[in-house]
């Protein structure tokens, strides 16, 4: 899916048969906590990125900076998306 934001032509990919999201750089992790990403083209077009993972069900997220992440995925994107 497109999400750009970070950049303008980032794409985060979500495998549905596993619910794994690919999120690429859309956001980050860093010490077990979801964050926006650093170095915006366009921060309020990344928050608009964030929000079209919400409609997912994601049991894992793999980003770029902060590596798997398995634990209460929708609801940290969520309350990132939300912040």
């Amino acid at each position: 899916m497109h999400t750009p934001g970070h950049t303008p032509g980032h794409i985060s990919l979500y495998l549905k048969q596993s619910k794994i999201l690919i999120a690429g750089d859309a956001f980050m992790i860093e010490e077990g906590n979801f964050v926006e990403p650093g170095n915006c083209v366009d921060v309020d077009l990344a928050k608009k990125s964030l929000k079209k993972f919400i409609s997912y069900d994601i049991q894992t997220v793999i980003c770029y900076h902060g590596g798997i992440f398995k634990d209460n995925v929708n609801q940290r994107i969520f309350n990132l998306a939300n912040s």
